[in-house]
């Protein structure tokens, strides 16, 4: 799979995330056919969000890979700012809050560069010094995904040569793990199956059609560098008036 067709998947698999906040495509149902029953409406209703979940560790393994592969690092970094604070308040405009995913792709972008540097001055240096990010990010939650996502860019970066069993193994535990809030959740409201599987298990299909990737660009669009970047804040903005006006 190519890294393009990767990031066709996550795209879609965002557009529809989004558009489902507004509007879940899947309430179409009882319409279309009524003879549905509560039960399996409730099912499909679940399992329809997990097309969204596919997004988010597609977008965190692009930026391990384009780090490894980047050409400018400074325009690379600078292109992820440009477009976060591009993208600022069309995501507050539809979500209400701010702190978009780009802003953690950069720091992830930036950690990653911290941890290489780090490590050529001392070794271990740079891994203690992403922990401390990761731990900062996770404190003060600025962002979406705070530090859980720059961990997972971390990760996605340091297991690239692993075999493919030994990653999902990593990933298995990893992931579940790293919503330990929910645990609490679970303590104080009870143990829901639906949500764990939908936030502690949900995501690792993305994370499973990483594994796939074999190495290549893929298609390669007419100014396609960009394309991803732009396409971001006009969707965020176009759902976020479509919001507003339904207010």
């Amino acid at each position: 799979m190519s890294f393009f067709t990767l990031k066709l998947i996550a795209l879609l698999s965002m557009l529809y995330d989004h558009i489902a906040y507004l509007y879940p495509p899947v309430l179409l149902l009882p319409q279309l056919f009524p003879e549905l029953s509560a039960e399996l409406f409730e099912g499909l209703f679940h399992a329809s969000h997990y097309i969204g979940r596919i997004a988010a560790p597609i977008f965190l393994f692009s930026i391990a890979n384009g780090y490894r592969h980047t050409k400018d690092f400074k325009k690379y970094a600078l292109r992820l700012l440009l477009f976060a604070f591009m993208a600022e308040y069309p995501y507050f405009l539809l979500f209400g809050n701010h702190g978009n995913i780009l802003f953690t792709l950069l720091a992830g972008l930036l950690t990653l560069r911290l941890m290489d540097r780090g490590n050529e001055k001392r070794p271990g240096l740079g891994y203690a010094l992403a922990a401390l990010v990761v731990v900062l990010a996770w404190h003060f939650t600025l962002f979406e995904g705070n530090g859980r996502y720059i961990l997972f860019i971390l990760v996605f970066y340091l297991s690239d040569k692993w075999p493919t069993g030994k990653k999902a193994l990593l990933w298995l535990f990893l992931y579940p793990a790293s919503r330990w809030r929910l645990f609490y959740l679970w303590l104080t409201e009870g143990f829901r199956l639906s949500n764990f599987l939908l936030n502690g298990l949900g995501p690792l299909l993305g994370v499973g059609l990483t594994f796939f990737y074999n190495g290549k660009k893929g298609l390669d669009l007419p100014g396609g560098k960009y394309l991803w970047y732009i396409l971001y804040p006009l969707h965020l903005l176009a759902l976020g008036l479509l919001k507003a006006g339904m207010a």
